[in-house]
């Protein structure tokens, strides 16, 4: 126990200490260092659906949550505390620090850099997690061309398309779409 407790501390302090642009652009990280736990993407794909129910940071609840399925309680403690303590060290120094540096031009070049890199990694996560939610159970994305219908689940892609219509057009509240949602598919699945 104490070992796999070490192990997750380890792998969320590196998630956490190169975590820039948030935790949705570290959850392509978390995806990679999870496999190592053998979290699958229907895991993720519980995980983004419990995220949107359960109060706080994307990151933290990731953790959280592959700590618990690798390790239990003490797993969860062990992955949260370490994709949380890089970012109480750096804001410490950074709050120390901030006024010399706020005009560096090298600090200024590295954030431009590092903001890109941040949305591509929002991106790939983004990617992975659809994969675990839009296909068919047990389907793999390369069939996706050669049987369409038989990856894709139709009704899972119009639930998408319809909340993020409706949240990106009419701007309705997340909230409600997620326990919209999450009422079409009971009812769906249970006729």
């Amino acid at each position: 126990m104490i070992v796999k407790c070490a192990e997750l501390l380890y792998s969320f302090f590196k998630i956490g200490l190169m975590g820039f642009g948030g935790g949705y652009s570290m959850l392509s990280m978390i995806i990679t260092e999870s496999e190592k736990f053998s979290i699958t993407a229907q895991q993720f794909a519980d995980l983004n659906a419990l995220d949107m129910i359960v109060p706080g940071p994307i990151a933290i609840n990731a953790a959280t949550y592959v700590g618990y399925l690798y390790a239990g309680f003490w797993g969860a403690l062990a992955a949260t505390v370490g994709v949380s303590l890089p970012s109480i060290i750096i804001i410490t120094l950074v709050m120390r620090f901030i006024e010399k540096y706020k005009e560096n031009k090298f600090m200024n070049s590295f954030l431009s850099g590092v903001k890109p890199a941040a949305v591509g990694l929002i991106a790939a996560a983004s990617l992975t997690i659809a994969s675990g939610v839009l296909l068919q159970p047990g389907a793999q994305l390369a069939t996706l061309f050669s049987d369409f219908f038989g990856t894709v689940s139709v009704f899972l892609v119009a639930v998408f398309a319809v909340t993020a219509v409706c949240n990106i057009k009419f701007n309705i509240n997340p909230i409600l779409l997620t326990l919209l949602a999450g009422a079409a598919g009971a009812i769906w699945y249970m006729l």
